[in-house]
């Protein structure tokens, strides 16, 4: 699917959560608005990624966290090649699924608190650090 493609759907399913057109839960809490998608944050980031099935949003939701770690990543790893330097992070062998990915970074948002309230790739960089720190210099992405 083209970018342009993407770029429609999610500002799409944002508003349809936001208007309302998607039916929330009234007993949910923390329901994932438009807001949710575009505040920018770990905490959203980490909500969103966070979202269980029950969730009216919740296809979206996986989409977008899932669309952003891959994004993140990928930028990732090509500034660290193209700027010769050692990466932040390396992915284990075999590299963890994104559900498996989603779900530490939902475990590790919750454990920092205090990152609540930081924009979302840097939340994102600081996690990934984290949980897949480069033991040598010989380690692979």
């Amino acid at each position: 699917m083209a970018l342009r493609g993407i770029g429609s759907f999610l500002p799409m399913a944002a508003c349809a959560v936001a208007l309302g057109t998607a039916p929330m839960a009234s007993a949910q809490t923390n329901a994932i608005t438009g807001e949710t998608f575009t505040a920018g944050t770990t905490g959203a980031l980490a909500r969103l990624c966070g979202a269980t099935a029950q969730e009216p949003a919740y296809a979206a939701a996986v989409h977008f966290c899932h669309g952003l770690l891959v994004g993140a990543g990928q930028t990732s790893d090509m500034m660290h090649k193209r700027q010769g330097t050692r990466p932040g992070f390396c992915l284990p062998t075999p590299s963890p699924t994104l559900d498996q990915v989603a779900a530490s970074f939902v475990a590790w948002a919750a454990a920092n608190p205090q990152l609540q309230g930081m924009r979302a790739a840097d939340g994102l960089t600081r996690f990934a650090a984290a949980q897949y720190p480069c033991a040598t210099r010989s380690a692979r992405r």
